[in-house]
């Protein structure tokens, strides 16, 4: 009889069931790729408000790229609807001074995509990688740099990252063209962003243009 009674399967409470799933989802913030996600409901739950306020929008998306993905410094620039120029306007990580120069700057798309201002590789069709060697900045625009004294190191790695390395991630209008994009320099660990930060940055700035044409 007592053999029979250790074959009986064991009953579960589905009150312990569903807070099994409650403090599983609470703890798995602290894992990466959870926490990554978390970060991004976020921004999708700004995205479902039927009025985006996109300067806090903005604000929010540098945030989270710094300090999710371990980004010294982030700056995003947007098409301005009435004379097509793209200008910054959120610049976070820097110190303010170099922000509000940052603010000063304007391009059309043609110099803002020139090769001989700012050379660049395509790492995807969304994203440009800028490294120092090539001097990928106009004259008078080394300011722009956290640390503009160290521009002109020697690479001594395939992925360190090097004072004057940057990455772009553009993000499309109603119209299919450029209407702005992320840019994104310096990591905390001195390497360039991996493979999977570039496609959580690029889901990020797919996000943006989406708010920006909510917007508009």
């Amino acid at each position: 009889m007592a053999e029979k009674r250790a074959d009986t399967p064991k009953v579960v409470n589905p009150k312990d069931v569903a807070m099994k799933m409650r403090l599983d989802y609470s703890r798995g913030v602290r894992d990466p790729l959870t926490r990554n996600l978390e970060a991004l409901c976020g921004l999708c739950r700004l995205l479902e408000k039927p009025n985006v306020d996109t300067h806090a929008f903005m604000h929010e998306v540098a945030s989270v790229i710094m300090k999710d993905f371990a980004i010294e410094s982030v700056a995003i620039g947007v098409k301005d609807a009435a004379d097509k120029r793209f200008r910054y306007r959120t610049v976070m990580g820097l110190e303010n001074d170099v922000a509000e120069g940052f603010k000063g700057l304007s391009y059309s798309r043609e110099e803002l995509l020139a090769p001989s201002n700012y050379p660049a590789y395509d790492i995807s069709d969304r994203t440009k990688l800028f490294l120092a060697e090539d001097r990928p900045y106009a004259p008078g625009e080394e300011f722009t740099y956290r640390r503009p004294g160290l521009i002109g190191m020697k690479r001594r790695t395939l992925t360190e990252s090097l004072e004057a390395d940057y990455l772009d991630f553009f993000f499309n209008g109603p119209d299919g063209d450029y209407l702005g994009f992320i840019e994104i320099s310096g990591t905390r660990l001195r390497t360039l962003p991996d493979t999977a930060t570039i496609r959580w940055i690029e889901l990020i700035a797919t996000m943006l243009g989406i708010a920006l044409q909510k917007a508009r």
